[in-house]
């Protein structure tokens, strides 16, 4: 652990890329889709995440790398709200002291997770439905009622089930298919189509390419690519370089739960910090 202290110091004594922050007044919200100041995580006397700094704009694809432990998932985990942190959060110019990960959500921010969460028993447009929970007019007593405006609401957020297991690039069939019966990249595709029901502002993706090929990776970024092309913002956690520099408007690294550097991808991956970070350059 010393060892480890010891060689931390000159990495984040060094000049990088690290941008100030950007004062609240001074934000467009139209222009930023979510953001993040002085975002700290503890547990116990560790602390995970330290004063980071955040802006992911609209239309973009924003990517947050760092070596294994760096804090990537946590950070991520606050930002959704499954994990108690402190600082600021906005999503668009909403923000609260106390996000939940509910609240976060009807607010406009979506997420996958690094490992498969769907529900096995449940077909894949019933796993699909359930991200457009949030979306349903009139209450609790209207579904239970079934009235016509609960109805109206139920056979919408069927149609667009349809339409978005089209669009991720699964067949119509998939609709009844059990989603545990899937191939492994098909799960992570019906992932996102249940984060997109919800008509999120902002996507957040935690490691979506992890266990794919080469033609499944390709696949699938171009995907995001064409969420993004949808007006949906993306924080992407990935540790591809490749895919980095051909997806990545901008570049957001963590080393240590700190941040170490930012900016476009060539530059930021060919800062000698970064390289340091990952390949322990002039460590003994």
């Amino acid at each position: 652990m010393q060892a480890l202290t010891e060689n931390l110091t000159p990495l984040t004594n060094r000049r990088t890329l690290i941008h100030e922050p950007i004062a609240s007044p001074a934000v467009d919200t139209r222009a930023v889709a979510l953001r993040a100041e002085k975002l700290t995580v503890r547990f116990g006397g560790l602390t995970a995440v330290r004063n980071l700094d955040l802006v992911v704009k609209s239309h973009s694809v924003h990517a947050l790398i760092g070596p294994n432990g760096a804090g990537k998932s946590t950070a991520v985990n606050a930002l959704s709200g499954f994990v108690r942190s402190e600082g600021n959060v906005w999503v668009g110019a909403q923000t609260s002291r106390n996000w939940t990960s509910h609240s976060i959500a009807r607010a406009g921010l979506a997420r996958t997770f690094q490992n498969i969460r769907l529900f096995g028993v449940m077909s894949v447009l019933e796993t699909i439905l359930v991200g457009s929970h949030g979306q349903f007019s009139g209450g609790l007593f209207s579904a239970l009622l079934r009235t016509e405006a609960a109805k109206r609401s139920e056979s919408e957020a069927v149609a667009e089930a349809r339409r978005l297991i089209e669009f991720v690039g699964l067949p119509p069939y998939a609709a009844e298919m059990t989603a545990s019966a899937l191939s492994y990249g098909h799960q992570r595709r019906v992932e996102i189509a249940r984060a997109l029901i919800s008509k999120p502002r902002v996507l957040l993706l935690d490691e979506p390419l992890a266990g794919m090929n080469v033609a499944e990776k390709a696949e699938l970024t171009e995907l995001i690519r064409a969420v993004c092309r949808c007006g949906v913002a993306i924080l992407l956690i990935e540790h591809d370089m490749d895919v980095i520099r051909s997806l990545a408007d901008h570049v957001t690294v963590l080393y240590h739960g700190q941040k170490l550097a930012e900016g476009s991808p060539d530059d930021v991956l060919s800062h000698v910090d970064v390289q340091a970070a990952y390949l322990g350059k002039g460590k003994s």
